[in-house]
């Protein structure tokens, strides 16, 4: 597995308020993680094809959501992703590339006012990595996964 979402975000440089915890696994292993969580007392909330959420059996545990993906996609994620330290354990967490590849595609399906979470997000870590948004290479990862109108976005959250 690999951590994604706001654990990954400020292990990548830009801490901010999260409430759950977004890990990428294969979706050939989705009925393990759901076994296993469950078997800690999570209840499935919500499970589709690419996603599954969890529930946690206390308030004082964290809800857990499920990023499912192919095979070669998560052989690559994994190929680039780093550890860092998660409280006391050792976690993967996706290359700046790969996490900013998975915010963009969030955006491209999100709706207000989950859009702007996810909007935020990468203008932090554009900030917080002193990305040039203008570059060839940040443009051409923006219309890989998101669109031109999501790049323009990004670009006038930084003045125009």
């Amino acid at each position: 597995m690999v951590v994604i979402g706001g654990h990954a975000v400020a292990a990548h440089g830009y801490a901010r308020q999260t409430v759950d915890l977004d890990l990428l696994v294969r979706d050939d292993d989705r009925r393990a993680w759901v076994d296993l969580l469950t078997g800690f007392g999570y209840r499935l909330f919500h499970e589709d094809a690419a996603f599954v959420q969890l529930t946690p059996p206390t308030a004082a545990h964290w809800p857990v959501d499920l990023l499912l993906v192919s095979e070669p996609t998560f052989a690559g994620v994994m190929a680039e992703a780093r550890e860092v330290d998660f409280g006391t354990q050792r976690v993967r967490i996706p290359s700046l590339e790969h996490l900013l590849a998975l915010k963009l595609h969030a955006l491209k399906g999100a709706r207000p006012p989950r859009d702007l979470k996810d909007l935020t997000d990468v203008a932090q870590l554009v900030e917080a990595n002193r990305l040039d948004i203008r570059s060839a290479g940040f443009q051409a990862l923006c219309l890989k996964y998101a669109t031109p109108e999501i790049y323009e976005r990004i670009v006038q959250a930084f003045g125009g």
